[in-house]
């Protein structure tokens, strides 16, 4: 079969075209981003849902991504390894066992699954752990909070007022510099 000499280059075209259109592996090593993920921990994902359902359930997303920032950061500050080994974290003072988070002491059971506080504690996170989202909510400094319907008289800087808690840092401050109760 003869071909026309505008057929033959046609033909050329696209032969040409449709290997340039198939990357070599070295360039796709070269041109492709490099895609990270992080490893999902339904577990620990499941510890911080229960803190932040316990500690803030009722408030606004800010309030319980707060709570969840705090354990990261009680993390990524040495006080334990895994966020469930910070929200069951114990302290003994003067022979009493201290809970870093009240309810665990409380021995609550565990949230009913299809509560729809539980479902957002849940989102909250997740986007938190997976996402790393609400990075600015609360400073990497804060690793304290109590509601503010108590004053347990920290000697700690306060850093952040949300919803109904109050964080803090680990800076003391003293007495006098102490800020007022609004």
């Amino acid at each position: 079969m003869l071909l026309s000499l505008k057929n033959k280059l046609i033909i050329m075209s696209m032969m040409f075209l449709s290997i340039m259109a198939v990357p070599s592996p070295t360039q796709i090593a070269i041109d492709m981003p490099t895609i990270t993920l992080k490893k999902i921990d339904m577990k620990q994902i499941a510890c911080m849902a229960r803190n932040i359902y316990y500690e803030a359930g009722a408030e606004a997303m800010p309030g319980q991504a707060a709570i969840a920032r705090v354990v990261l950061n009680r993390v990524n500050h040495g006080f334990a390894e895994t966020p469930c080994k910070v929200i069951y974290q114990k302290t003994l003072i003067n022979e009493n066992v201290v809970c870093q988070f009240s309810w665990v002491c409380e021995d609550k059971s565990d949230p009913n699954k299809s509560n729809p506080k539980f479902k957002q504690a849940m989102r909250v996170a997740y986007e938190v752990m997976v996402f790393d989202m609400y990075k600015n909510v609360v400073p990497k400094s804060a690793l304290f909070f109590h509601a503010n319907t108590i004053d347990p008289l920290w000697p700690y800087k306060q850093v952040a007022r949300i919803g109904n808690h109050i964080f803090y840092s680990k800076q003391k401050v003293k007495n006098e510099q102490k800020p007022d109760k609004k």
